[in-house]
């Protein structure tokens, strides 16, 4: 891919170096643009890739060249009028302000690497024609120059695309199932991970599998849609949409056995630390002969030596199974154990009727997870065996009967019947539940599997028939009522998981603090008409505009514009444009990387000139030698902004050194030199150009509505443990008691919750880039507190799974639920009375150490084990209670 780039750019470079191409694209300058935009436009794409680059940069093009075109046209109307400064100040404001800054809202809201490619090239084609080219300040109206740069956008994708479909082609479909091979892989690794910390009691395996389940989430939730977005196009080009369909219901169910297989990990962690709690506080109880069989008595993280006999899966050998058949059968065995129940021997007596199917459950997984859904190789043909589904059912109902045997015999046998402390019963009953849980969430992992096996044999089915349809084609049927296609009836069925909620009330209409009887005052319209302004996104584009209008100013100044010109202000405007990002951090990211970058390619194409003046063969040689590397940076070490300044540097320095030394084009750049190019000048005009404006770029985004990375990662936190808390409020466990789902439906929004997470990581990832006078950002803390979140999040999931499988409680839990619902009540009473007391001594000043105690509510609530409890909270305030200061 790096080879093909080069390739791509090498090409592009040639439209500057030989001279029937040059010549094709007239006598204005900026023909090295055709390099800079292959440098954009790179081939290293898919063909969905680049089908979707191509239609954006297609839609950039009409766009600048609309905006070229109207700005012209307004400077000739003014002209003609006698009022040529009001018409530059009108083409400032609605073309230049208004045009640059709805480039920065659709390059914010889509937030798509593809959207931002084709928003740099219409940025580019803008600032060149608005401020450079002269023509609008001069109301003339010039098609030579828009020709141009069309001509120069229009060979940029032309070489991309020819090189991307002819040179080692690589398809967005097969980059899909590819990856999700990947991900099966992954997830049947984890699977086993768990499945047998579990039945041996070890915490080392589960911790290392639990702790990789974070980035699993995102390479299912983020990486499996981008490449999803990207094969569609492949497909509605084939006709084969309704693969495309499939394919995303595909894609939801995987989603779905990622959190399924989170709260797996969760249960499992929950069982671990309910033993590491007894284990500590009755270290003593443990007889000595359960004692002898440990592997190594110090070793707290396995219970018993692995059988002999029996699969290393299991927990005990022939004396411990002696024990569980006494406890079971209720005789007497001399096995050396007194007959004190431990939460140990309930766990035994589970494992001893639920180990083997629950072996058995898990490896059929594995095995379908390994070879589902595709082929390993191209081209990645759907692998359906159709015995999986038999084996699956098979290994579902031994499970389900071995699971309802076990809870029997336990509950009938002396480890529950008999009387004991209290204490001792808790212990047995939370032991039964962790493994009741885990249980449950096991087998709504294989239901999630035969769903996900459904809708592949239905994808096999379209594949093999070829339906080409082409229905998107079909305008006129857009926008009927009831004219869904069968495959978006199929997509709302599935995704439908859960009975629609009641409709949400009607909002009010009425004004905060004033009574129904009072006039609306004038002051209400307008904050009313302004309630746009508050819209980060619309606040983003209307800074971007202003910061635009304002650098773009000198040009239209007959006084200034010489000094503009000369130092390159258009550069500096298109470094402005660039790096400008929602946060600071990801705008101090961008800056540094644009100024570091173009550092290193002036002195690379300084070098280039001194060694290689006015040479077009070894200048194109070296040219494609820089880009290697460059494009190296750009697609293996995923730094796309660092190193593309540094090619686009060598482009207006080299390239255009040797573009101004023919004798045969229109440039009028004496003061570098004209036909005899200074290159000395040339470097230090473009690194100063594109030194000010990302100094122009910091300073608007840092004293126009700033939008700090830290506070709205502060901020999305508070948000986040908010919503699970008041998720908790609304008290998900009395629907188990009326039978009615209305309770525990917002529990089953762990799915939005995660890609709320996801996206706090990514506003962690730009914190540490802002600058802090405290020291460095604690990058090590935010990470912790957000693998806590990952952890809540699983257990969330884990609570709807077991509310979902029995949504109405017997007549025993139903006891236990009225009995601690006082107890759930004052504690969330408790935590809003607090919010309530600390917004009104200091307002918002510790919002989000009220939120600490909303996260410790949520945690105690779906969370086994006081030691994390205790852990994560401790962990969370004492980063919050440094970060409050800046709040």
């Amino acid at each position: 891919m790096v080879i093909k780039s080069s390739l791509a750019y090498f090409i592009g470079s040639l439209a500057t170096y030989v001279t029937p191409v040059s010549d094709l694209l007239g006598r204005y300058d900026g023909k090295h643009m055709v390099a800079t935009f292959c440098t954009y436009f790179h081939p290293a794409r898919s063909a969905g890739s680049m089908h979707q680059a191509t239609l954006y940069a297609l839609a950039a093009f009409f766009y600048s060249t609309f905006i070229s075109i109207g700005s012209m046209a307004l400077s000739i109307f003014f002209n003609k009028m006698h009022m040529i400064q009001l018409g530059h100040a009108l083409v400032l404001i609605i073309f230049c302000a208004g045009g640059l800054g709805f480039i920065g809202y659709i390059k914010q809201t889509k937030a798509h690497p593809t959207v931002s490619v084709a928003c740099s090239l219409a940025s580019i084609s803008i600032i060149t024609i608005l401020t450079k080219e002269g023509s609008v300040q001069r109301a003339q109206f010039n098609m030579g120059k828009i020709w141009q740069v069309s001509l120069i956008l229009l060979m940029s994708i032309a070489i991309s695309n020819v090189l991307a479909f002819l040179l080692w082609p690589s398809s967005a479909i097969d980059d899909l199932r590819q990856l999700m091979v990947t991900c099966f892989d992954d997830f049947s690794e984890k699977l086993g991970g768990i499945t047998h910390s579990f039945l041996q009691g070890s915490f080392d395996d589960v911790n290392t599998k639990y702790a990789s389940i974070e980035n699993s989430h995102r390479a299912v939730f983020g990486l499996l849609q981008k490449h999803l977005q990207e094969a569609k196009y492949e497909h509605y080009l084939r006709g084969t949409e309704k693969q495309f369909h499939q394919m995303k219901l595909l894609v939801e169910s995987m989603q779905r056995l990622a959190q399924n297989i989170g709260g797996l990990g969760s249960a499992a962690h929950t069982q671990f630390m309910l033993l590491k709690e007894i284990r500590e506080r009755e270290s003593g109880a443990i007889p000595m002969n359960f004692a002898s069989r440990l592997e190594d008595p110090s070793d707290a993280g396995r219970l018993f030596t692995p059988p002999s006999r029996t699969s290393d899966y299991l927990l005990f050998d022939d004396d411990t199974i002696s024990v569980a058949e006494s406890h079971v059968t209720g005789s007497e065995s001399d096995t050396g154990l007194d007959n004190t129940t431990t939460p140990l021997t309930v766990l035994n007596i589970f494992m001893y009727h639920l180990g083997p199917p629950m072996k058995s459950l898990a490896y059929t997984l594995r095995e379908i997870m390994d070879d589902l859904p595709f082929e390993s190789q191209p081209p990645y043909r759907i692998n359906v065996n159709p015995m999986y589904d038999d084996s699956l059912d098979s290994a579902v109902r031994l499970f389900e009967d071995k699971q309802r045997e076990a809870l029997n015999n336990l509950y009938k046998s002396d480890l529950i019947t008999k009387r004991r402390s209290v204490e001792e019963a808790a212990d047995v009953e939370e032991t039964a539940a962790s493994c009741g849980y885990f249980s449950d969430n096991l087998t709504f992992l294989a239901e999630e599997m035969k769903a996900f096996l459904e809708l592949l044999e239905e994808l096999q089915y379209l594949q093999e028939t070829r339906v080409r349809s082409w229905e998107w084609l079909k305008f006129w049927k857009r926008g009927k009522k009831g004219s869904k296609s069968p495959e978006e009836e199929e997509l709302l069925r599935h995704t439908t998981t859960v009975e629609p909620s009641v409709a949400p009330p009607k909002k009010a209409k009425t004004i905060p603090n004033v009574s129904p009887d009072d006039k609306v005052t004038f002051t209400y319209k307008v904050w009313k008409g302004l309630s746009a302004l508050r819209n980060d996104n619309v606040k983003f584009s209307v800074k971007v505009g202003l910061g635009a209008g304002l650098y773009a100013l000198p040009a239209f100044i007959p006084y200034t514009r010489p000094m503009f010109s000369q130092w390159r202000g258009e550069w500096g405007l298109v470094s402005y444009m660039i790096i400008m990002s929602m946060t600071l951090g990801q705008t101090n990211n961008s800056g540094e990387a644009r100024v570091v970058g173009t550092m290193i390619g002036a002195i690379l194409a300084w070098f280039a000139w001194v060694v290689f003046p006015e040479n077009p063969y070894a200048l194109s040689l070296f040219g494609f030698v820089v880009s290697l590397p460059c494009f190296y940076i750009i697609l293996n070490w995923k730094q796309a902004t660092f190193g593309r300044f540094i090619l686009l540097t060598y482009n207006l320095s080299a390239l255009y050194a040797y573009s101004m030394s023919l004798k045969n084009n229109d440039h009028k750049d004496d003061d570098e030199g004209g036909v005899n190019p200074i290159i000395t000048n040339i470097v230090l005009h473009r690194f100063v150009a594109v030194t000010v404006g990302v100094v122009w770029g910091l300073f608007v985004n840092r004293m126009i509505w700033p939008i700090s990375a830290r506070s709205q990662l502060r901020k999305g936190l508070s948000v986040l443990w908010l919503r699970m808390a008041l998720i908790w409020s609304h008290d998900p466990l009395n629907g188990l008691i009326d039978g009615s789902r209305e309770k525990y439906r917002s529990i089953t929004e762990d799915y939005s919750l995660q890609k709320t997470l996801i996206h706090l990581n990514g506003l962690a990832a730009a914190a540490p880039h802002e600058f802090r006078l405290k020291g460095p950002f604690p990058v090590k803390e935010y990470g912790n507190i957000h693998k806590a979140n990952q952890s809540i999040l699983d257990a969330f999931h884990g609570m709807s799974v077991m509310i979902s499988k029995d949504p109405k409680a017997n007549r025993r839990e139903m006891e236990i639920l009225n009995f601690t619902k006082k107890a759930r009540d004052r504690l969330l009473a408790k935590l809003f009375e607090y919010r309530a007391n600390i917004r009104g001594t200091d307002g918002e000043a510790d919002e989000d150490f009220a939120t600490v105690y909303a996260y410790a509510l949520v945690t105690a609530r779906i969370s086994e084990g006081l030691d994390e409890l205790i852990r994560n909270v401790e962990l969370l305030y004492g980063v919050l209670e440094d970060e409050m200061l800046e709040i």
